[in-house]
């Protein structure tokens, strides 16, 4: 068996690699040639980087390969839908297309519990109605939709993920929306804030179990042509996370309110309307420079950006909780259960890497 890796200098693929090189499976790793494949190689994998829109590339990557980990894609919330489908739908398609004329014996595609959109009914299990809302997973359902026809038509097994939001080591665009503004925050002598009682239900899933639960499927018969939810095993609602995170941070809980539903969809539906420009531009000027004074002040690594784009309003509307009962239902076991578990962890080894002051 030898398995390729797509996007392994990213965030979750640079995980999956180094899982499936730890369980002893042959890896090539592949990325554009601007992204970090070091560590990859020096944990063994044979790198190949390159651009998957480049079908001579595409063509060279798959030789010799019996199993496809589909990781590449563009994240960024902030992206227009044109450029989101570009990578998340026809850099899959040209994949697939060679996948099937070589006859691989399975194809693993992370796609994105986004499709979903709001929630009809909750927790979401893997066969709730598409709905994607935003750039992002409006071209990963794309991407998704292509890779199943193509797969049902070349008879190679499928193996689809859907994860919710994603956190661990390594992140950047999450990590600069959620990490970086309570360390300003903190930084600049904030000690309390108010937190709220109630609100959303939602599921994270930390980046290392996508990285299990990919290496449990691979080459499983149980997971073949079948779509998994990754999340964690219980949800948190909106006041018992920002209780949490406060924490992580050494900020106190000044006082709680009650959740502000109507209050807060309506800003978010105000916010979706309003020009990015106009909703967020200014914001985001302004905590970049704050954040850089603060980089240069502390000698931090320049890893991460503060960042709120428009799309980041479809989350809160409606829950977002992700019913993880299938891939537990073949075996799998979630090596973080709740982000209780593992939020800690990731918040310390930002600051150990100089990411965070």
């Amino acid at each position: 068996m030898k398995v390729l890796v797509t996007g392994a200098g990213g965030f979750i693929g640079r995980h999956v690699a180094a899982e499936l090189l730890q369980l002893g499976h042959a890896v090539r790793a592949t990325d554009l040639p601007a992204c970090d494949l070091a560590q990859a190689a020096a944990a063994g994998a044979e790198v190949m980087p390159g651009d998957l829109l480049d079908p001579e590339h595409v063509r060279g990557l798959l030789e010799g390969i019996t199993h496809v980990v589909h990781c590449a894609a563009t994240f960024n919330l902030g992206l227009p839908v044109e450029t989101c489908l570009r990578v998340n739908r026809d850099a899959a398609c040209l994949l697939c297309d060679e996948a099937g004329r070589r006859g691989l014996e399975q194809f693993l595609h992370i796609s994105t519990g986004g499709v979903y959109g709001q929630s009809v009914y909750t927790p979401v299990r893997e066969d709730h109605p598409h709905h994607p809302a935003d750039a992002y997973s409006l071209s990963k359902e794309a991407g998704e939709s292509a890779v199943v026809h193509r797969m049902r038509e070349y008879g190679i097994p499928l193996t689809v993920f859907r994860p919710t939001a994603v956190y661990g080591p390594h992140s950047t665009y999450i990590a600069g929306a959620f990490y970086v503004l309570p360390s300003m925050l903190r930084y600049y002598g904030v000690r309390k804030l108010p937190s709220l009682v109630g609100g959303k239900s939602l599921t994270l899933v930390h980046v290392e179990d996508i990285a299990g639960a990919i290496g449990f499927c691979l080459d499983n018969p149980a997971a073949f042509d079948e779509d998994f939810n990754l999340a964690e095993d219980e949800p948190l609602v909106a006041g018992e996370f920002f209780d949490f995170l406060y924490g992580l941070f050494d900020i106190d809980v000044a006082f709680r309110l009650p959740y502000p539903k109507r209050l807060i969809e309506g800003a978010a539906l105000l916010a979706l309307r309003l020009p990015a420009p106009v909703s967020f531009g200014l914001l985001n000027r302004v905590l970049e420079k704050l954040w850089e004074r603060i980089v240069a002040e502390r000698g931090l690594v320049k890893a991460l950006r503060p960042h709120f784009d428009k799309d980041f309003m479809y989350f809160l509307l409606g829950n977002h909780y992700l019913d993880n009962s299938k891939i537990r239902g073949i075996g799998y076991v979630s090596r973080y259960p709740t982000c209780l578990d593992g939020l800690g962890e990731t918040i310390e080894w930002y600051r150990k890497e100089r990411w965070l002051p």
